[in-house]
Protein backbone atom coordinates (compact mmCIF):
# COMPACT_ATOMS: atom_id res chain seq x y z
CA UNK A 1 0.00 0.00 0.00
CA UNK A 2 1.96 3.39 -0.94
CA UNK A 3 1.71 6.80 0.49
CA UNK A 4 -1.97 8.15 -0.94
CA UNK A 5 -3.81 5.03 -0.54
CA UNK A 6 -3.03 5.40 3.27
CA UNK A 7 -4.14 8.95 3.15
CA UNK A 8 -7.27 8.69 1.47
CA UNK A 9 -7.81 5.43 3.93
CA UNK A 10 -7.14 8.34 6.75
CA UNK A 11 -9.32 11.21 5.49
CA UNK A 12 -12.39 8.77 4.76
CA UNK A 13 -11.96 6.72 8.16
CA UNK A 14 -11.93 10.01 9.77
CA UNK A 15 -14.53 11.69 7.88
CA UNK A 16 -16.87 9.10 8.81
CA UNK A 17 -16.39 9.98 12.50
CA UNK A 18 -16.46 13.82 13.08
CA UNK A 19 -15.48 13.60 17.12
CA UNK A 20 -13.70 9.60 16.82
CA UNK A 21 -13.41 8.39 20.23
CA UNK A 22 -9.87 6.63 21.56
CA UNK A 23 -10.91 3.31 20.70
CA UNK A 24 -11.42 4.90 16.97
CA UNK A 25 -8.22 6.43 17.11
CA UNK A 26 -6.33 3.90 18.80
CA UNK A 27 -7.82 1.43 16.14
CA UNK A 28 -6.79 3.95 13.08
CA UNK A 29 -2.90 4.53 14.63
CA UNK A 30 -2.84 0.85 14.49
CA UNK A 31 -3.52 0.37 11.06
CA UNK A 32 -1.26 3.18 10.09
CA UNK A 33 1.69 1.91 12.09
CA UNK A 34 1.06 -1.62 10.76
CA UNK A 35 0.94 -0.31 7.01
CA UNK A 36 3.95 2.29 7.61
CA UNK A 37 5.61 -0.53 9.00
CA UNK A 38 5.01 -3.03 6.01
CA UNK A 39 6.54 0.03 3.94
CA UNK A 40 9.59 0.28 6.37
CA UNK A 41 8.55 3.84 7.30
CA UNK A 42 10.03 3.10 10.32
CA UNK A 43 9.65 7.08 12.10
CA UNK A 44 5.85 7.47 10.93
CA UNK A 45 5.46 3.78 12.25
CA UNK A 46 6.65 4.82 15.28
CA UNK A 47 4.84 7.80 15.28
CA UNK A 48 0.98 5.91 14.99
CA UNK A 49 2.57 3.55 17.88
CA UNK A 50 3.86 5.81 20.08
CA UNK A 51 0.40 7.62 20.18
CA UNK A 52 -1.36 4.51 20.82
CA UNK A 53 0.75 3.94 23.69
CA UNK A 54 0.01 7.26 24.75
CA UNK A 55 -3.98 6.70 24.79
CA UNK A 56 -3.92 3.11 25.96
CA UNK A 57 -0.39 2.36 27.98
CA UNK A 58 -1.93 -1.00 28.33
CA UNK A 59 -2.01 -2.03 24.61
CA UNK A 60 -0.15 -4.70 23.59
CA UNK A 61 -0.36 -4.16 19.78
CA UNK A 62 1.58 -0.92 19.86
CA UNK A 63 4.01 -1.59 22.07
CA UNK A 64 4.52 -5.11 20.15
CA UNK A 65 5.09 -2.36 16.93
CA UNK A 66 7.53 -0.28 18.83
CA UNK A 67 9.10 -3.46 19.64
CA UNK A 68 9.49 -4.57 15.64
CA UNK A 69 10.43 -1.12 14.74
CA UNK A 70 13.50 -1.31 17.78
CA UNK A 71 14.60 -4.91 16.32
CA UNK A 72 14.94 -3.49 13.19
CA UNK A 73 16.84 -0.35 13.91
CA UNK A 74 19.14 -2.39 16.17
CA UNK A 75 18.41 -1.23 19.35
CA UNK A 76 18.44 -4.94 21.12
CA UNK A 77 17.38 -3.22 24.82
CA UNK A 78 14.94 -1.53 23.69
CA UNK A 79 12.76 -4.04 21.66
CA UNK A 80 13.12 -6.44 25.05
CA UNK A 81 11.94 -3.96 26.95
CA UNK A 82 8.99 -3.43 24.69
CA UNK A 83 8.73 -6.88 23.95
CA UNK A 84 8.45 -7.60 27.57
CA UNK A 85 5.66 -5.15 28.14
CA UNK A 86 3.46 -6.04 25.14
CA UNK A 87 3.49 -9.79 26.13
CA UNK A 88 2.90 -8.80 29.79
CA UNK A 89 -0.14 -7.09 28.30
CA UNK A 90 -1.23 -9.50 25.56
CA UNK A 91 0.06 -12.99 26.37
CA UNK A 92 -2.60 -14.55 24.33
CA UNK A 93 -1.42 -13.19 21.46
CA UNK A 94 0.19 -16.02 19.18
CA UNK A 95 1.42 -13.02 16.29
CA UNK A 96 3.35 -11.39 19.28
CA UNK A 97 4.23 -14.35 21.02
CA UNK A 98 6.37 -15.71 17.99
CA UNK A 99 7.68 -12.95 17.33
CA UNK A 100 8.67 -11.95 20.61
CA UNK A 101 10.10 -15.87 20.51
CA UNK A 102 12.13 -15.34 17.92
CA UNK A 103 13.62 -12.37 19.31
CA UNK A 104 14.64 -14.16 22.37
CA UNK A 105 16.28 -16.51 19.80
CA UNK A 106 18.38 -13.88 18.08
CA UNK A 107 19.69 -13.43 20.99
CA UNK A 108 20.61 -16.53 21.92
CA UNK A 109 18.00 -16.93 24.94
CA UNK A 110 16.73 -20.21 24.28
CA UNK A 111 15.61 -21.24 27.66
CA UNK A 112 13.03 -17.80 27.89
CA UNK A 113 11.96 -18.28 24.17
CA UNK A 114 10.87 -21.95 25.09
CA UNK A 115 8.71 -20.74 28.22
CA UNK A 116 6.98 -18.41 25.89
CA UNK A 117 6.76 -21.21 23.03
CA UNK A 118 4.93 -23.63 25.75
CA UNK A 119 2.98 -20.62 27.22
CA UNK A 120 1.68 -19.92 23.56
CA UNK A 121 0.97 -23.73 23.02
CA UNK A 122 -1.02 -23.77 26.59
CA UNK A 123 -3.21 -20.66 25.65
CA UNK A 124 -3.65 -21.98 21.69
CA UNK A 125 -3.59 -25.75 22.70
CA UNK A 126 -1.40 -28.11 21.14
CA UNK A 127 -2.22 -28.34 17.54
CA UNK A 128 0.84 -26.88 16.35
CA UNK A 129 3.01 -28.49 19.02
CA UNK A 130 3.82 -31.43 16.35
CA UNK A 131 6.64 -32.81 14.33
CA UNK A 132 5.16 -31.10 10.99
CA UNK A 133 4.80 -27.60 12.43
CA UNK A 134 8.33 -27.18 14.13
CA UNK A 135 9.28 -24.87 11.43
CA UNK A 136 7.10 -22.46 13.27
CA UNK A 137 9.94 -22.45 16.03
CA UNK A 138 12.86 -23.16 14.18
CA UNK A 139 15.62 -21.24 15.90
CA UNK A 140 14.88 -23.62 19.30
CA UNK A 141 16.88 -27.01 19.05
CA UNK A 142 15.51 -30.04 19.82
Amino acid sequence: MDKWKVLVFTILLVGCHPHPGVEHSVALRLYLGEQYLQLNQLNHAARNFRKVTELQPKNGQGWWGLAQIAAQQGDTSTALSYYQRAFQMAPENTRLSNNYGAFLCTLGQYDEARRIVKRDEKTIGNENSGPENRSRYPCLPD
